[in-house]
């Protein structure tokens, strides 16, 4: 409780002491005296307690988006959190300069592209989920049969055959558009880690040069144009795959 640990506070303790060698001093009786230094101790705790701001709550941890362990997307999405600390390494370690201001400010984009890499990682997981919902062969197979009988079929069962399938193809078109989205998804989550990898390659080589004055504006812009290059296409497939899949 947040009285009883009030009490044991030291301030607190030497008050009442103080507060009761006043008492005996002007010949109360001991026991008066101690009653006052009690008093005195339990009402310091008391006001403290009542108006010591309460500690804030420590902030909740975001869940991680669920990437399908030991998936292709999993490895590609670890490989660019592994670049993301590579380039924050290379950003503690240089001196002061222009390259390392400007390392330092890309530190955040390079954040914010690995966060979205990591959407994208989770969406294809769940675009592959989605997709093993879906037996391919057998929508194919009930696709030919269908369409087999629509052939020979009477009038009265004709409408009936025909709206089986349009529900079959209605299947069909969801596995192909969920493979494409997968695909474009691999493919982004492939292309994005590979390029924060060259990202930091580049870095780590402008940070070997032997002094800032070797490095010219130009130079040191390639980096982020190259950073935006990568951010503004995990963005765009994101925002893409959002539009197909919903």
């Amino acid at each position: 409780m947040r009285f009883v640990r009030e009490l044991a506070e030291p301030w607190g303790l030497l008050l009442a002491a103080t507060s009761a060698g006043a008492a005996w001093a002007v010949q109360l009786p001991v026991l008066a005296a101690l009653g006052v230094g009690v008093t005195v101790l339990a009402a310091r705790a008391g006001v403290a307690a009542a108006t010591r701001p309460k500690p804030l709550p420590e902030p909740e941890e975001r869940p991680l988006p669920d990437v399908e362990p030991g998936s292709p997307e999993a490895d590609w999405l670890r490989r660019a959190e592994a670049a993301a600390d590579g380039f924050r390494s290379i950003s503690a370690s240089l001196d002061t300069g222009p390259l390392a201001d400007r390392v330092a400010d890309m530190e955040p984009v390079v954040r914010e592209t690995v966060d979205t890499l990591r959407r994208l990682a989770a969406r294809t997981s769940a675009t592959g989920k989605a997709l093993a919902r879906v037996d391919l062969g057998a929508v194919s197979a009930e696709k030919a049969r269908l369409r087999k009988d629509l052939k020979t079929a009477d009038d009265d069962i004709r409408g009936d055959l025909i709206q089986s399938l349009e529900a079959v193809q209605a299947q069909e078109d969801v596995h192909a558009r969920l493979s494409s989205a997968q695909r474009k998804l691999l493919a982004q989550l492939r292309s994005g880690a590979l390029g924060l990898d060259g990202l930091v390659a580049r870095a780590a080589e402008l940070s070997a040069a032997t002094g800032d004055s070797l490095l010219d504006t130009t130079t040191i812009g390639e980096l982020s144009e190259q950073l935006e290059g990568i951010r503004r296409g995990v963005v765009e497939t994101e925002e893409a795959t959002r539009r197909s899949l919903g």
